[in-house]
C-alpha cells in the first residue's frame, strides 16, 4: 500500500464543536485524489462517547478481522457509507481501554509482518501493547506523560520550569537510571522529589530539572517494559517521543526499535480489507 497524500490539522474532537461531517468532508476535499465513492474508514476518539459516533470497545484478542466485526457502518447523503473503527478493551482485574492506538498497531503488524512483538505507544497515556500471532494479546496503559505535565503544572516540581531537555541531555539519562531501580512501591513517589531537591543541594542546574523528572518517569515505565518482555520492542509514535523512549531503552541496555510514521493509514487499510472495501 502506498500512501498518496495527507493532511493533519488541530481539528480533534473537541475543536469540532459537533460539527464534524462538515470538517470530515472539507478535509477530504483537501485530498489528492479524493473521489466520491472510495470507502472512508475513521477511527481514535471520533468513535469514543464524546465523538460523533460511539462504538462499543472489542475485546481481546484483535485482529484486523475482529475490529472489522465490531465497526459500525453510517451512510450519509453528502459523504455516502463511513466506517467506524471501535477500541478495544481489557476486562476484569487488568481492566484498561485503548481508542484509536489499536489502528496504528495493526498498521505497525502489518507493515513489518510481526507475530510475536512488544509494541509501546508513548505520550500522555502510553500503551505497551503484547502482539501474538499477530493479533493484539494484552496491553497496559501508564500515564506517563499526563503525570509529567500535571506534577510541573500543579506541584512544587515545577518551580524550575517544564521545558525538557534534547535526547542526550545526562540528566534526563540520569533520571531514566534512577528512575528504573528496582524497589517498593512507593520508591517513585521518593524518586520524583529528586528533580527538585537535588537543584536545591546537589548541584543540578534548575534548566534541567524538568528533563531529570521526565527521565525518571519514563524510566519507571521502560523497566517495567523490560522486566516483562522477551520480545522486540517497538517504538510507535511521533514528535520526539520516539527518540527520548529509544534512548532510554539504550541508557538500560535494551535495544530497541522505532516504527515509521503512517501506521494508522496502514491499520486502518486492514481493517477496510477485512471488510472488502479495497484489495
Amino acid at each position: 500500500m502506498k500512501i498518496l497524500d495527507k493532511i493533519s490539522t488541530e481539528q480533534g474532537i473537541l475543536q469540532c464543536d459537533g460539527k464534524f461531517e462538515e470538517v470530515l468532508r472539507d478535509n477530504l476535499n483537501g485530498l489528492k485524489g479524493f473521489h466520491r465513492g472510495l470507502p472512508v474508514v475513521l477511527s481514535g476518539m471520533i468513535t469514543s462517547r464524546n465523538g460523533w459516533v460511539e462504538v462499543p470497545y472489542a475485546t481481546l484478542p484483535a485482529s484486523a478481522a475482529d475490529l472489522s466485526c465490531a465497526t459500525k457502518q453510517v451512510t450519509l447523503p453528502n459523504l455516502g457509507p463511513l466506517w467506524f473503527i471501535p477500541g478495544i478493551k481489557a476486562e476484569g482485574a487488568q481492566a484498561d481501554v485503548m481508542r484509536g492506538e489499536e489502528t496504528e498497531i495493526l498498521g505497525a503488524i502489518s507493515h513489518f509482518n510481526l507475530r510475536d512483538a512488544t509494541i509501546i505507544i508513548p505520550g500522555s497515556h502510553s500503551k505497551h501493547t503484547i502482539i501474538r500471532d499477530g493479533a493484539i494479546r494484552s496491553f497496559r496503559t501508564y500515564l506517563t506523560g499526563e503525570m509529567f505535565s500535571a506534577l510541573t503544572k500543579s506541584t512544587i516540581l515545577g518551580a524550575f520550569g517544564s521545558k525538557t531537555c534534547e535526547t542526550g541531555c545526562s540528566w534526563f539519562e540520569e533520571g531514566i537510571r534512577i528512575g528504573a531501580r528496582q524497589g517498593g512501591a512507593g520508591a517513585l513517589l521518593n524518586r520524583v522529589f529528586s528533580a527538585r531537591s537535588r537543584v536545591l543541594v546537589d548541584g543540578m542546574p534548575e534548566e534541567h530539572a524538568a528533563c531529570c523528572l521526565s527521565g525518571l518517569l519514563i524510566g519507571a515505565e521502560l523497566s517495567e517494559a523490560i522486566a516483562t518482555s522477551q520480545d522486540t520492542l517497538w517504538i510507535l509514535g511521533n514528535g520526539r517521543l520516539p527518540e527520548l523512549y529509544q534512548r532510554g531503552f539504550s541508557v538500560l541496555g535494551a535495544t530497541s526499535k522505532i516504527v515509521p510514521h503512517g501506521s494508522a493509514a496502514f491499520g486502518a487499510a486492514q481493517v477496510a480489507r477485512a471488510l472488502n472495501l479495497i484489495q
